[in-house]
């Protein structure tokens, strides 16, 4: 009888305290962005998760690790996603198919060399501090954003 009551005050005690937390409070609410406000604005966003949608506009036919997302908007924009782990779920049968993605946003400098040669040995702690140093020096960099997929749904 003593271990029953103290089963039952162990129970009491860990549902009094909250136990497991729910899906629903566990999930993170992700905001939909237009791709537009993203390849414009990717420094505000960039290492954060986002969501997306689109239509799939061109898979990778040499690696198959990537593919182009399109707005569906008036837009002529798109942004390139890196399928990681899920490369096996795409193929080019999808182009023109509509997407939902989800990822990290990520930055890469692709004319982070010319900064080098300006100012050898620089130590840029975050994209946006090279940026600076290299509008500084008077170099315009060429950002080129792109989505780490974490999730995605075929619509």
């Amino acid at each position: 009888m003593k271990k029953l009551f103290l089963l039952f005050a162990a129970g009491l005690i860990i549902t009094a305290c909250g136990g497991p937390a729910t899906d629903e409070a566990a999930r993170e609410v992700i905001e939909t962005h237009a791709i537009a406000e993203l390849v414009e604005q990717p420094i505000d966003y960039e290492g954060k998760t986002v969501r997306l949608e689109g239509v799939i506009d061109h898979m990778c036919r040499h690696s198959g690790d990537k593919m182009r997302v399109a707005s569906t908007d008036d837009e002529p924009v798109s942004i390139q996603v890196r399928l990681g782990d899920f490369m096996n779920q795409f193929s080019v049968e999808l182009e023109g198919s509509e997407v939902a993605v989800t990822g990290r946003l990520m930055i890469e400098v692709m004319n982070m060399e010319e900064l080098e040669q300006h100012d050898e040995g620089h130590d840029c702690e975050s994209t946006e501090e090279a940026i600076a140093l290299m509008a500084e020096r008077g170099i315009d960099p060429n950002i080129r954003p792109y989505l780490e997929l974490q999730a995605f749904e075929i619509k």
